[in-house]
């Protein structure tokens, strides 16, 4: 197990490294014109445009134009400027062939851009305009769609496209032109993409709701803390809150994203100190833990009343993104030296999410290309990382059913001693008092509950001549003899030195109860052997019926032993009725 997650760990450490020294420079390129025809159905924009960097964020589409001998191609990773502030004007020209003329899309495929508003112009006339971006609700955009689509209809000729992107996060401006048809299919795919991990990472947060409720395991509440802030936070960046559900509310695509990944980190830092046990092994750590969340927790409300802005709290959502797996590394990293399982798991899923988020950081701070596999990277680790945490949250529920087994299996072992005579194995006072009573309810007129009691007959003189060993022999096999008489759902007791209770039910009349009183008398009258020799002793029984006599059995016993008392009075050996 510590080689394959060592393997694991090293794997994805690795690929981190990778994609982190890959991350594309500025790309050279001269900017062409995008030529359609009715051989494409998408083209990429990001190779043919150029761009002006506005910081003042003042100009109008005029003044940009104005502008126009000042634009260069720009010199970031591909589609991504990062967290850059003012406004980027990317212009871009465009080639229409009369065979590819008609409807097109221009798609923005980074939902949460504050504004992406498009301006098309032919032979310096603007003939399309369009505002779009967070800023308007999914009524007021062009199309209600997850991403920013603006539909063109083109007629042959040649275009000049300028759009304005200015946003409060990153500015990652993935741009294409593609034909309906097209977009409708990728899209297709993307939603149901969307729709399965939205689906996993809601299956996970109602099953650890239901382990919470259930198990009353804080833990299970800190895991749905965790998948549920991870989960909302990537159905908001994807889009699919927006378009789905809360398309004319703003205010939550203004404070979502990072109070969700607040929320996430929350529920880590409390998951952690719980599932790794940081209290027991380090109190001081386990405070520090704890007061990782409350400031997580302060964090968020400062962003919910608008004291701090969406990037400053995306900025400390993302410095403190990684502090709990920090914190707690050393005391996982012990636990799973010492052979923890579930520890094992935790660094698993540590290292996809940690290349999840070394991906995502680079991403949102302008330092790799705005690629399918790095915008969707986050949301593939932490799902992983919920998974692997789901994984051990199995193995705690498996060590809370071991534990309770084991607690049921002493409770049984403790109880049967407590009710059971030690020498003999068969039921003692406190046992039978407690196993006759449901026995004794039963009793009917019909159906009538015998209760033997049973003193022995010459025992004295076997201890005295055989020694206490041998009379411990008598009273076991007494026992046993006893036992053969009735069936399994009556009882046997040893009450006392040499006394005990046979209570035997479903008689169907006192003649039936005096044959088994017959027959328990003439097996303890049988010999028994001895290392030293054979023995034999007697029985003196008295009996009471429930009932006739009484249905408590410290009555019956009473009824029981005047009967007993005058069969010994009468030369011992015999078999008496009470009453």
């Amino acid at each position: 197990m510590a080689v394959a997650v060592g393997r694991w760990l090293g794997l994805l450490l690795a690929g981190c490294l990778l994609v982190a020294v890959a991350r594309a420079e500025g790309p050279v390129h001269a900017p062409g014109a995008a030529l359609l025809d009715t051989r494409q159905t998408e083209v990429d924009v990001w190779p043919l445009l150029s761009v002006l960097i506005e910081e003042r964020a003042v100009w109008t589409l005029s003044d940009a134009l104005a502008h126009l001998p000042e634009r260069r191609a720009p010199q970031v990773p591909t589609s991504n400027f990062g967290e850059v502030g003012g406004v980027a004007w990317l212009v871009w020209d465009v080639e229409v062939a009369p065979s590819a003329a008609g409807e097109w899309l221009v798609d923005v495929g980074y939902p949460s851009l504050d504004h992406a508003d498009l301006s098309v112009l032919k032979d310096g006339q603007l003939t399309a305009q369009f505002r779009n971006g967070d800023w308007l609700r999914l009524s007021e955009r062009p199309l209600p769609t997850r991403t920013h689509v603006m539909p063109l209809n083109l007629s042959a000729g040649r275009y000049l496209m300028v759009l304005r992107v200015q946003t409060s996060g990153s500015m990652i401006v993935p741009v294409r032109l593609t034909t309906p048809q097209h977009r409708q299919f990728q899209e297709e795919r993307a939603q149901m993409l969307q729709g399965l991990a939205t689906g996993v990472m809601l299956s996970l947060l109602i099953y650890s709701l239901a382990q919470w409720y259930s198990l009353r395991d804080r833990m299970f509440a800190y895991y749905a803390l965790g998948v549920g802030g991870v989960g909302a936070f990537q159905f908001a960046f994807q889009g699919m809150g927006m378009q789905h559900v809360w398309g004319n509310a703003l205010w939550v695509s203004e404070v979502l994203p990072p109070a969700c990944i607040l929320v996430g980190v929350i529920g880590a830092f409390l998951f952690l100190d719980r599932a790794l046990e940081i209290r027991s092994t380090s109190p001081r750590l386990s405070r520090l833990m704890r007061v990782g969340a409350l400031a997580c927790t302060v964090t968020l409300l400062l962003l919910l009343t608008g004291v701090i802005t969406y990037r400053e709290a995306q900025q400390i959502a993302k410095l403190m993104g990684q502090v709990p797996t920090l914190l707690a590394l050393p005391i996982a990293w012990r636990r799973w030296r010492r052979g923890d399982r579930a520890t094992g798991y935790i660094l698993i899923g540590w290292g996809i999410y940690t290349a999840g988020v070394v991906v995502l950081a680079l991403l949102i701070s302008g330092r790799i290309p705005a690629t399918p596999l790095t915008m969707h990277l986050f949301q593939v680790s932490s799902l992983a990382e919920m998974v692997m945490w789901q994984v051990v949250m199995g193995i705690r529920i498996d060590t809370l059913r071991r534990a309770a087994e084991q607690d049921r299996h002493d409770g049984e072992r403790l109880r049967r001693l407590a009710d059971t005579d030690a020498l003999t194995g068969v039921l003692n006072r406190r046992g039978l008092e407690g196993a006759a009573v449901p026995m004794l309810q039963r009793a009917r007129p019909a159906a009538l509950v015998g209760v033997y009691l049973i003193d022995l007959d010459g025992f004295k003189p076997v201890n005295d001549r055989h020694g206490h060993h041998a009379g411990d022999s008598v009273l076991i096999e007494i026992a046993a003899r006893l036992g053969a008489q009735v069936r399994q759902a009556d009882l046997v007791a040893r009450i006392g030195g040499d006394e005990f209770v046979v209570v035997v039910g479903e008689l169907r009349d006192e003649a039936a109860a005096v044959r088994i009183g017959d027959k328990l008398l003439q097996s303890v009258q049988a010999p028994i052997s001895l290392e030293g020799g054979a023995c034999s002793v007697g029985a003196t029984i008295g009996f009471a019926l429930a009932p006739t006599d009484g249905t408590d059995i410290g009555h019956l016993l009473a009824q029981a032993d005047q009967a007993l008392y005058a069969g010994k009075l009468a030369g011992k050996r015999q078999l008496r009725r009470a009453g």
